[in-house]
C-alpha cells in the first residue's frame, strides 16, 4: 500500500473442526494452535489482534491486508495451520477444520466489544453452544429464515 492510502479492515472470523469434534479440550494443544496462527498472519503480513480456540471452534480478530481477497487469507489461516498441526504431530488422528467459514467486518467503534466477546469465550459457551451461536449470526445476518 502506498503511503497516501489508508486501509482498515477488521474482520471477526469464525469457523469449526470438521464434524465439530472437540479436538481442544487440551489448553495446551489449543495455545499451540494460537502460536501457528500468530505464525501464519506474521508470513502472509496479516494483522492479527485476538484469537481463542474453544474444544470445537475458533474465533479470530485480523485486519484484512490490502493483497488478499477473504477467500485467499482464509486458504492460507485454515490450510496452513491444518498442514501445520498434522505436521508437529499435535494429534493422534488427521487434524482438520470444516469447509465453512464465517468473517463478519468489524467497525473500528466495535474492536473493543468483540475483543472482550473473543476474550470470554469460555464463559460465553457455558450459556451458548456453538450450534446455537452460529444459528444467532445466520439469523441475525439473514442467512436463514426466522421461524
Amino acid at each position: 500500500m502506498n503511503k497516501h492510502s489508508m486501509k482498515v479492515c477488521w474482520l471477526h472470523l469464525i469457523w469449526s473442526t470438521k464434524e465439530r469434534f472437540p479436538y481442544f479440550s487440551d489448553a495446551d494443544k489449543a495455545k499451540k494452535t494460537i502460536s501457528i496462527f500468530k505464525d501464519i498472519c506474521i508470513q502472509n503480513e496479516i494483522y492479527y489482534k485476538i484469537g481463542y480456540v474453544n474444544l470445537e471452534h475458533i474465533h479470530l480478530l485480523v485486519d484484512l491486508p490490502v493483497k488478499l481477497s477473504i477467500e485467499k487469507m482464509m486458504q492460507f489461516l485454515k490450510g496452513t495451520s491444518s498442514h501445520t498441526i498434522n505436521e508437529a504431530g499435535i494429534f493422534k488422528a488427521k487434524f482438520s477444520w470444516a469447509k465453512r467459514y464465517a468473517a463478519f467486518s468489524v467497525s473500528n467503534s466495535q474492536i473493543d466489544n468483540i475483543i472482550r466477546y473473543i476474550k470470554n469465550q469460555k464463559e460465553h459457551h457455558r450459556k451458548v453452544s456453538f450450534n446455537e451461536e452460529w444459528e444467532q449470526y445466520m439469523k441475525k445476518y439473514n442467512l436463514i429464515k426466522s421461524p
